[in-house]
């Protein structure tokens, strides 16, 4: 039979000590110690990370793609969608439309960032069965998605003329509707974490797939306070906005490193704890060695093609720079998903 030692394990990416520091709760702290680092110090230690950290970021997504041979499966998703991005991307930046780039990346950042922190959140759910209820489907989805909704608008009430130092097209809808939409993301996240500790208070000694996994609301609170510091402060100082980056970039390679740990085809992904395979947290050094090895293949040839364009200062790779990452945008939203893991 079973021990409840490997069912723990199962409910967690790594450890919950891992887990908690790398990809939930425990980023909050970094993620004000950053801001702090920039207050004191600059930002020019963390612009580097970001570079390098973002470059590794998409090469997890290539190495996702890969190693799952998705493109056998997905040809529409993972082919011919990401070229007609490309193509869309060198028409609007050859055609001098770069204020409509600045504005798609600024729109799609934020959901990318925000999808990303519901994908792992919502990873941590499934663990114990998914929500255990109607109103703790509507209370979780609100505390992500409200926050996001809400850093945006006031990013582009406190800033509407530049994101990133580059100009761009704002959605202002004033003072009042920042405001108000602010104020729900504070109590729709405010009662999200009342309602959890009414549960646990209330839990008694009820079957562990009833309760809620610690990594899903340690996720709702950094994911609460990401958004609520990085866009509020990256508004009169875009150096802040690198916080927020680097915590979305080594969250997912986090991540995308440990669900690669688990059986070919990822086969883990979307089950509940009963039905995820054994056996995928224990390996010996020189296998782990080996498969890390091999995770890191794409992200360090990303990092390295981004390294050799950006020396070379071809006008032509430019459009693929930023094409590229909205490639990424959309690969990361198809790859992840239930569907994906059916094949």
């Amino acid at each position: 039979m079973e021990t409840h030692s490997s069912f723990e394990r199962r409910l967690w990416l790594f450890s919950p000590r891992a887990d908690f520091w790398l990809a939930c709760g425990g980023a909050s702290a970094g993620i004000l110690a950053a801001i702090v680092l920039i207050f004191i110090h600059g930002d020019r230690e963390l612009d580097a990370v970001d570079f390098v950290l973002s470059e590794f970021h998409l090469g997890a997504t290539y190495d996702a793609v890969i190693r799952r041979r998705l493109w056998h499966y997905r040809r529409i998703d993972v082919l011919a969608v990401p070229l007609s991005i490309l193509a869309l991307s060198y028409a609007l930046a050859l055609g001098g439309q770069t204020i409509v780039l600045t504005s798609i990346a600024m729109y799609a950042a934020v959901w990318h960032r925000g999808r990303q922190s519901f994908g792992v959140a919502r990873f941590y759910q499934r663990q114990v069965g998914g929500a255990v209820s109607r109103a703790h489907d509507l209370l979780f989805r609100g505390a992500v998605y409200l926050p996001m909704v809400a850093a945006m608008l006031a990013y582009t009430h406190l800033a509407p003329k530049n994101y990133e130092d580059e100009p761009y097209l704002a959605l202002n809808l004033g003072a009042e509707a920042t405001a108000l939409v602010g104020i729900a993301a504070a109590l729709c996240v405010g009662a999200y974490l009342g309602w959890l500790l009414w549960r646990r208070l209330s839990a008694g000694n009820r079957a562990p797939e009833r309760l809620i996994h610690p990594g899903e609301w340690w996720v709702v609170l950094a994911h609460a306070v990401a958004f609520g510091s990085s866009y509020a402060f990256g508004a009169s100082n875009a150096s802040f906005l690198l916080v927020l980056a680097v915590h979305h970039e080594v969250q997912y390679l986090y991540f995308t490193y440990a669900m690669s740990r688990r059986l070919p085809g990822f086969q883990a992904l979307g089950r509940t704890a009963a039905e995820a395979p054994t056996g995928s947290h224990s390996r010996p050094p020189i296998a782990e060695a080996e498969h890390a090895a091999s995770f890191f293949l794409w992200p360090v040839i990303g990092f390295t093609a981004a390294a050799v364009g950006g020396w070379l200062q071809f006008a032509w790779l430019a459009p693929l720079g930023i094409g590229g990452l909205f490639c990424h945008y959309w690969l990361d939203g198809r790859i992840w998903t239930r569907r994906s893991f059916q094949n």
